[in-house]
């Protein structure tokens, strides 16, 4: 198989692992101002309705801008908001203030672990087939291509490096709406192609689920709030990425 063959049948691969965990996530949808774009909230009709979506990490949120919809002070306690957070409460994602980091590294920190000059986890196929004999179909082969070892290690580590996506962590503020306010989001590097010949990119290849808690108000016909309340919803955050089309 060719090396060009090769990337075609990888960026079918990675799509389809992307759109199978894709297959959970959501966005929060408005519906009372007649909004319906996949990055805003409900507060009318009893409940927040999922949006699916393959845009990740999640776009800034557009929140009615009523304060009568903010939670007040007496429901903001810290160790109150923690109880009914519980497990789910993920330090290394969540900030109830802004972290150190987000100062610090205001445009992200890139989470790119080496080992020996080449990232860290199981080598690809893909790579361990890099420097094999190249077939063209049968058992005809490419002539005059001999590799050795030494330079068949080396070719894999670049190959390795050149098309592996890190991920940039990023803290994001959600609003006084969400609890804990602050979230670690995930974003998939995007300086160049990932792929030789240029052409693919680095795209969201799994995600996980954190659960927080949103401040959830009903609104009658009349416009008068009530029974206002913490819920859990998911917000999922992009964990790893692979270079795709």
């Amino acid at each position: 198989m060719d090396f060009q063959r090769f990337l075609f049948l990888l960026s079918l691969w990675v799509s389809q692992r992307v759109e199978g965990s894709h297959s959970f996530l959501g966005l929060l949808k408005e519906s009372d101002y007649g909004d319906s774009s996949p990055n805003s909230l409900s507060h009318r009709g009893g409940n927040i309705r999922p949006s699916p979506s393959d845009e990740l990490p999640i776009p800034g949120i557009i929140e009615n801008p009523d304060t009568r919809f903010d939670p007040p002070d007496e429901d903001l306690n810290y160790n109150a908001l923690r109880r009914i957070l519980g497990k789910h409460y993920d330090k290394n994602f969540m900030s109830v203030v802004k972290p150190i980091e987000s100062i610090i590294k205001p445009n992200g920190t890139l989470a790119y672990k080496k080992r020996k000059g080449r990232p860290m986890g199981r080598k690809p196929d893909y790579i361990k087939k890099i420097g094999s004999p190249i077939k063209y179909g049968g058992d005809a082969r490419a002539s005059g291509l001999i590799v050795g070892r030494k330079t068949k290690k080396k070719f894999q580590k670049y190959i390795w490096n050149y098309t592996h996506c890190p991920v940039f962590h990023v803290w994001k503020d959600l609003g006084i709406r969400f609890w804990p306010q602050w979230i670690r989001e995930g974003k998939c590097f995007e300086g160049r192609s990932c792929s030789i010949p240029p052409g693919m990119k680095c795209r969201p290849s799994q995600s996980a689920k954190k659960t927080i808690l949103r401040w959830y108000c009903r609104q009658n016909k009349e416009g008068e709030i009530y029974n206002c309340r913490w819920i859990q919803i998911q917000y999922p955050v992009i964990t790893e990425c692979s270079c795709g089309c």
